[in-house]
């Protein structure tokens, strides 16, 4: 059969343009004869893994353009992350549902294998794939399969392993060295029979071959105990281990030491530090590999209202080891929690996933200001314009009766009772201006207290006369009224007032105690008795509403009967309205308004870190996030979930709702988030 070599320009012999057809096949057309600049951004279109490295096989020519395209799209990221110009996107199971049916490579009637729903799990990258071991269940269980994502074809799979499995368990280390994974430690729930138990922890040690698809279980003495939480990290040939919640001498405790595994030899060893200075104990923390001398630990947990926001960097360039704690600049711009939520290094910048910071409280509450003692010889109280002189002492006052105790006022140390302040002594305690001002301070505020004794003593008088005790009260007035000076003694009763029982004796102690308790310096930041009917500006309108009377209810169910009425008649109205009458649409939420509940981004620099400038001082600089690090397409509010860092994009996978942490069933996730820059055509 002849051809047609001719060009698409020239014309064709053949008279029937359906023989010329079948006669002329179209000319070849190379992708080779378009410019380098094209080509690249074709090839930003597929997967940055398997497919790029296919194509960079082809000819040198394409292996420049690829290897171009890698280093291009690395600095992309780093800039997005400084400008916080970046997008996500979202690979769940409704996207591997349509994966499938699209893909004709699949067997139809077999489903694509999807992994379920974990949190506290562990993840590395190899190559074109990411490995996830083990995690937290929605149930209260703990896994220990590992899966593999084809990160190139988007695809989960489970490798059929042999040799020893590790026990079901989260919150392990896995790091990946040469063509093995290495999974240290974790815990794992307790079993319901018999109920009670603590959770388990473990210091397993073991690799899994890639290749032959094996487990692998190590152990060695010495050893780590067991822990989880810890963090690990490569350094050459060795497995640095640092903190994490540890089981020592049957007491569970969390730990600052380091451990080195030799990954060659498989042997543990403790190295030797120089000083005691080093990070406090602590789990959940980011570590973070330098260089093969030097690595970084960030934030972690050290109990209950302990989060560390602190950054140490360990020096491993000489046989003895050493900490240096780094200065955190910028910290309002850093990230809140950094104990279960990932991080991961991407070159000069540390990038972590968490909550949205600056969120709005329920209730503001107002701290309290005390008006502070100014020194010298003019010292004024509550702005008044002279020192007031202290009254004599109470107990002075005071005529002590038969089988009544009397308080005397408390002595502190350094202090002098008040009547230390009325001796002569030579002319030196003469006058109440010569004191010096914090005594003279201390015996105003005495003085007070000595008058509301005697005014509570009076008022449980008349309360023993009246049959009465049972509207006591221990304080009334405001709490500023302590600055202020005494005022005059309330008359003395006709008769004398009947002497006073033990038990209102001890009551009058334990009042004047309370009273000396919240008199102190710091009275505004202790917490008041929800008995104390006195009246402060301070406290939250939840628990300053006044008493209402019986008219005022009145008035207001009447005013609530009349809101009703005019809702039923409005509500009548709407129901008799004409049928062709359109409902009104509803105005549209402001764009400007940020979701809350969502993952938030915070970028660290720690390029002063890598380039170790004599003449600067390391240290991490958070870089200002903008939108408050929410970025478009931000996944839900997730803790202890994985970050990874990919070929010019991060991975986020799995982690569970906090709120969920105390139900029965956990609402955990199993879907994958790409971080990555939005592609634009120049």
């Amino acid at each position: 059969m002849a051809t047609c070599n001719r060009n698409l320009n020239d014309n064709c012999d053949n008279t029937a343009t359906t023989t010329c057809l079948t006669k002329c096949p179209p000319p070849a057309v190379s992708l080779n004869v378009l410019p380098d600049e094209i080509l690249e951004f074709i090839f930003t279109y597929l997967p940055p893994y398997g497919d790029l490295e296919h194509c960079s096989l082809v000819c040198k020519r394409w292996q420049l353009i690829v290897k171009n395209l890698v280093r291009r799209s690395q600095l992309n990221l780093e800039k997005g992350l400084a400008d916080f110009r970046l997008r996500w996107e979202v690979f769940s199971q409704q996207t591997a549902a349509s994966l499938e049916a699209n893909c004709p490579s699949i067997p139809t009637g077999m489903p694509m294998p999807i992994i379920a729903g974990r949190f506290a799990h562990s993840a590395v990258r190899l190559g074109n794939s990411m490995y996830v071991f083990g995690g937290g269940s929605s149930s209260d269980t703990t896994f220990n399969d590992l899966w593999r994502f084809d990160l190139t074809h988007m695809r989960w799979s489970r490798p059929l392993a042999t040799g020893t499995y590790p026990s079901p368990k989260g919150s392990a280390s896995m790091v990946a060295w040469r063509d093995k994974l290495v999974l240290f430690g974790g815990w794992r729930y307790p079993s319901l029979h018999p109920p009670y138990q603590p959770w388990c922890l473990f210091d397993e040690l073991h690799y899994y071959d890639l290749p032959k698809d094996r487990w692998l279980a190590r152990n060695s003495l010495p050893c780590p105990p067991p822990m989880a939480g810890h963090s690990a990290s490569v350094h050459g040939n060795s497995m640095i281990v640092f903190g994490g919640y540890q089981i020592k001498d049957d007491v569970n405790v969390n730990s600052n030491d380091t451990w080195v595994l030799d990954l060659d030899e498989q042997r543990w060893w403790q190295p030797i530090f120089v000083g005691n200075t080093r990070p406090a104990p602590r789990y959940g923390q980011i570590q973070v590999e330098l260089d093969k001398q030097h690595l970084l630990i960030v934030g972690g947990c050290g109990g209950a209202n302990r989060v560390y926001t602190d950054a140490w960097l360990l020096d491993m360039t000489r046989d003895a080891w050493c900490w240096k704690q780094l200065n955190v600049r910028n910290k309002h711009f850093g990230a809140v929690h950094m104990w279960c939520n990932p991080g991961c290094r991407v070159n000069n910048y540390l990038v972590v996933v968490g909550p949205s910071p600056k969120m709005p409280l329920d209730f503001q509450i107002m701290k309290q200001s005390r008006v502070p003692a100014v020194g010298g010889n003019a010292l004024r109280f509550a702005g008044l314009g002279q020192v007031p002189a202290p009254p004599p002492p109470f107990y002075q006052q005071q005529q002590q009766q038969p089988g009544q105790r009397v308080p005397l006022p408390e002595r502190r140390p350094g202090a002098m009772l008040p009547e230390q302040h009325q001796r002569g002594n030579n002319g030196r305690f003469g006058a109440a201006a010569a004191l010096p001002p914090q005594e003279q301070y201390l015996a105003n505020r005495r003085a007070i207290l000595d008058q509301n004794m005697q005014q509570a003593q009076q008022f449980m008088h008349n309360n023993n006369v009246n049959n009465n005790n049972n509207s006591y009260q221990p304080r009334s007035g405001r709490l500023s009224d302590l600055h202020s000076p005494p005022a005059a003694a309330p008359a003395a009763v006709p008769g004398g007032a009947p002497a006073a029982t033990d038990g209102d004796a001890d009551a009058a102690q334990r009042l004047q105690r309370n009273l000396a308790l919240r008199c102190r310096d710091n009275e505004p930041l202790l917490p008041k008795r929800f008995d104390e009917h006195y009246e402060d500006p301070f406290r939250m309108a939840a628990f300053n509403v006044p008493g209402r009377s019986r008219s005022a209810s009145r008035d207001h169910s009447e005013r609530i009967r009349r809101m009703e009425e005019k809702m039923n008649a409005i509500r009548n109205s709407r129901r008799s309205a004409p049928a062709h009458v359109e409902p009104q649409t509803l105005r549209a939420p402001s764009p400007k308004r940020v979701r809350c509940n969502v993952q938030s981004l915070f970028v660290c620099d720690i390029s002063s870190l890598l380039q170790r400038d004599a003449n600067s001082e390391p240290g991490l600089d958070w870089v200002e996030y903008k939108n408050f690090g929410v970025l478009s397409g931000a996944p839900d509010r997730l803790i202890l979930s994985s970050l990874i860092a990919g070929n010019g994009e991060l991975i986020l996978f799995g982690g569970v709702h906090k709120e969920t942490l105390t139900d029965i069933t956990h609402h955990v996730s199993n879907s994958i988030h790409f971080l990555s820059v939005p592609r634009d055509i120049i």
